[in-house]
């Protein structure tokens, strides 16, 4: 019998603009969440449970917060949480560069917490008491866990495996593999907190020695011979990351089965609200842009749903479900 793998459609639902400039801190724009129950609709076309990661520039919009309120009345949509600490209040003077100040887990705790606050209350005001987490450019731990696991939380999915980013105080997890990592409470009354990374990992094993070529080339002057290309054009060796705004011309299927024969319990499938339509994102400029990448999702959704093994949940599903998994290994 095939191993059981959950599949997450997860959406970082946010405001629209242009990532190429400054982080955003006046009025935001959030057009682009009308658009969701039409994403929505196709999900549930082929039975996929989405988890919407909200931040608080939806949710401080009257019209976009009655769209994920009526998504989060449906049966199959979990609405978790997500932060841009560049304009959720309150202002700090964060002493630092702006990439640095646009992660959360940079700032003090007391600013983390007041922030995470402000997301939180504007979630309560609706009536959703939110159990999953997603951090903006992938911020989290410290601080930020500590609060989850005060309000009950019991997934973070911020984890992007094998990676880190150039900027100033970005998270590191290049010794982060696929696999879902157990939080255990740190009191009686708290819950375990299950990280559930993104699904990012290469066309073959072992993931942990390709992460360090890739590292070492793209790092070191090796990167000027062009080696990932190569690799990738003899069908050596390529990254993958089941993210829907990259242009993957292959095929996912084969990737999805590595991850099952592997053992992997949870893969996540990523998109960016803003992607999923026309507007100034680097992803989606424009309308054959946003034609592709549904005609991606509609085609992994249709793939998926005929995989021995592969189950959709939402992300606080999935974390259960694992709990579940460990208490029973431990009886």
């Amino acid at each position: 019998m095939s191993n059981r793998v959950y599949v997450l459609t997860t959406v970082d639902t946010e405001e629209e603009w242009d990532w190429s400039g400054p982080f955003p801190t006046s009025t935001p724009v959030t057009a682009n969440i009308q658009k969701l129950p039409f994403f929505q609709d196709l999900c549930s076309r082929f039975g996929m449970r989405a988890t919407y990661f909200t931040n608080f520039s939806v949710m401080s919009d009257a019209e976009s917060a009655a769209v994920i309120t009526a998504l989060g009345d449906r049966d199959d949509v979990e609405i978790g949480m997500h932060i841009h600490p560049w304009n959720t209040p309150p202002a700090s003077n964060f002493i630092g560069s702006p990439a640095k100040a646009s992660f959360l887990h940079n700032h003090s705790d007391a600013v983390i917490r007041q922030k995470l606050e402000t997301v939180y209350d504007s979630f309560a005001k609706v009536g959703i008491s939110p159990t999953s987490f997603r951090g903006g450019r992938y911020s989290s731990g410290g601080a930020i866990h500590e609060f989850l696991r005060e309000r009950k939380f019991i997934a973070d999915c911020s984890v992007v495996p094998y990676t880190t980013w150039p900027d100033e105080g970005a998270p590191d997890f290049r010794q982060r593999d696929v696999f879902p990592v157990r939080l255990t409470p740190q009191s009686a009354d708290q819950l375990p907190l299950w990280e559930i990374p993104l699904s990012m990992g290469f066309s073959r094993t072992p993931f942990g020695l390709w992460a360090r070529l890739f590292d070492l080339i793209e790092t070191t002057a090796l990167s000027k011979l062009r080696l990932i290309g190569l690799a990738e054009r003899l069908h050596l060796v390529r990254r993958v990351w089941l993210n829907f705004e990259i242009a993957d011309p292959h095929d996912w299927t084969p990737f999805l089965l590595l991850l099952q024969r592997m053992g992997v319990p949870c893969v996540t499938l990523t998109v960016h609200s803003s992607s999923l339509t026309a507007g100034p994102g680097p992803y989606t400029r424009s309308s054959l842009d946003e034609t592709r990448i549904h005609r991606q999702i509609e085609q992994v959704f249709s793939t998926i749903r005929t995989l021995p093994g592969f189950v959709p949940a939402t992300a606080s599903e999935a974390a259960q479900y694992l709990e579940n998994m460990h208490a029973g290994s431990r009886n």
